[in-house]
């Protein structure tokens, strides 16, 4: 008879194991017990094995083992035998190793991927090459979709195909609030019927997702090589949106401080010039006029308004861009302004006006909670104006309301050529003389009346349009009006007198002396 009993104090084992994970349900010197059992057994010439009853593991004192031979085991020791079967050791082994191979293989699938986005990237290659070269790689056509999934590019199948899968995709978000649908911020397999299923990762840049690639599949459940491939295409797509990212405001950097510049009066004219051809800003033309921006919003950081005025910009050069306008664009003030070299087509202030209303519809999709006013200057042949330019933009966005997003300084008449002729003591002088009772009774309550007066003639003298204009009730709305007659005595409803407090009120907002926004 063979019995072997002993104990073990300070086992390794068990202090890490509670070290890590804490007290254990059974005993956990799986290496000791192993040791012990094949040190016996070779010593003895029968197989021992050796348990343990006890264990520091567990919480004992300290750790108690027992070692018998297989026969001498009364109680049941099926599960310690299973780790000595040498059959299941192999077999294990086997499976290991046929695992490792297969990660093998999909590494080096995977890393081959790598290589050849990495390719297309160094080559300036854009998304509907990288899209191609996976789809001939993988065999599987390819999507790529910006944050709203809307296509920007797709392979092995045409536009057209790949638009309808993203509508179908965007009505399902609409309608299912699954997890699976609406926070797809992970690598998942969607099916969304029996003909769209697909496996589809978001593209990240700076900690947010920007974008979608999504692989249309057939496979019923998700193969762990086309993930890793699928997360490879996404990195590529994360990177060349870096790139382009980065080369846009590098330019814009350039063309922005070009405007700065030019409207500071710093550089001569042979250096503008020079500038201007490395951004292939053409500096000589049909003349140049400018448009500046003025957008209500509310943010609440610093860093809001900041991100915010780094999208719109980028917006709007890619606007100009996309129509291969002449531009700077650029920002002073606190708004943002653009000098647009005036070409054939635009000559015609209905065109620019067609021009203008186009840039605000793109500028409200991408910013749907602003409003956007636009001042848009005369035109002038020589970019050396650039800042007379700029002061006519900003005076007609002081005159810009709500009801009139767009004025032009050439609609400015009267008070338009007496600004630009830089006579404010004129400008002064004619308002005044018009308005200087209503000036001098109202300026120490806010403009009030004033203001009232002017959104009034700006709405026609309708009484109900103004009332609602003001978000100000009717009768109050008529005693302000029934005021205003008798102090400028005046019947400001009939039309040459109307016209003449109108260009007064223009020269007090365009002087800074009045401001009618809310």
């Amino acid at each position: 008879m063979l019995h072997f009993e002993g104990y073990w104090k300070n086992s390794y084992e068990a202090q890490e194991h509670v070290k890590l994970f804490g007290h254990s349900d059974y005993p956990i010197c799986n290496t000791l017990i192993g040791y012990a059992s094949g040190y016996l057994s070779t010593v003895m010439g029968k197989k021992v094995i050796v348990k343990e009853i006890q264990c520091q593991g567990m919480g004992d004192t300290h750790c108690h083992w027992i070692g018998k031979t297989i026969e001498e085991w009364q109680e049941d020791i099926s599960e310690e035998l299973k780790y000595y079967e040498v059959n299941n050791i192999i077999d294990e082994l086997d499976q290991t190793y046929k695992k490792l191979k297969v990660e093998r293989d999909n590494l080096n699938k995977a890393y081959g991927v790598h290589q050849k986005l990495m390719k297309e990237i160094l080559r300036e290659h854009d998304l509907t090459s990288i899209a191609n070269v996976l789809y001939q790689i993988t065999n599987m056509p390819v999507i790529i979709e910006d944050r709203g999934l809307n296509v920007i590019s797709c392979g092995g199948i045409t536009l057209r195909e790949a638009q309808n899968f993203s509508e179908e995709i965007k009505q399902h978000r609409a309608i299912n609030h699954s997890t699976s649908i609406s926070h797809m911020e992970k690598t998942i397999l969607l099916e969304l019927s029996s003909t769209h299923r697909r496996i589809i990762s978001p593209i990240y840049l700076r900690q947010k997702i920007v974008g979608y690639c999504s692989f249309l599949y057939k496979q019923e459940s998700l193969q762990e090589v086309d993930k890793m491939v699928l997360e490879h295409a996404t990195m590529a797509c994360s990177l060349y949106l870096l790139n382009e990212r980065t080369r846009i405001h590098t330019e814009q950097r350039m063309r922005g401080s070009l405007l700065e510049d030019i409207l500071s009066k710093q550089i001569t004219l042979d250096e503008v010039i020079k500038r201007a051809h490395h951004i292939d800003f053409h500096v000589h033309g049909s003349g140049f006029f400018m448009i500046a921006f003025n957008r209500l919003s509310n943010h609440k950081t610093i860093e809001e308004e900041l991100e915010f005025n780094d999208q719109l910009i980028t917006g709007i050069a890619t606007f100009f861009k996309k129509r291969n306008m002449n531009v700077l664009v650029g920002q002073k003030s606190g708004n943002v302004i653009v000098l647009l070299s005036e070409n054939e087509e635009l000559q015609e202030q209905a065109k620019k006006e067609e021009l203008c209303r186009t840039l605000i519809r793109y500028c409200m999709r991408k910013h749907s909670k602003c409003q956007f006013k636009l001042g848009i200057s005369s035109t002038s042949r020589f970019i050396e104006d650039a800042l007379n330019l700029y002061e006519e933009s900003m005076a007609c966005l002081r005159i810009a309301v709500q009801n009139q997003d767009i004025v032009f300084f050439d609609n400015l008449g009267i008070v338009g050529i007496l600004f630009q002729t830089r006579d404010s003591d004129t400008l002064h002088k004619f308002a005044y003389k018009t308005l200087g009772n209503l000036i001098k009774e109202d300026k120490f309550k806010n403009m009030e009346l004033t203001k009232t007066l002017y959104h009034y003639l700006n709405n026609s003298c309708n009484v109900h349009k103004t009332a609602r204009t003001m978000n100000f009730s009717v009768s109050g709305l008529r005693y302000r009006l029934q005021r205003l007659n008798q102090i400028l005595q005046l019947d400001f409803s009939e039309t040459h007198i109307g016209h003449q407090i109108y260009l007064a009120l223009q020269s007090l907002i365009v002087l800074g002396e009045l401001s009618i926004e809310d």
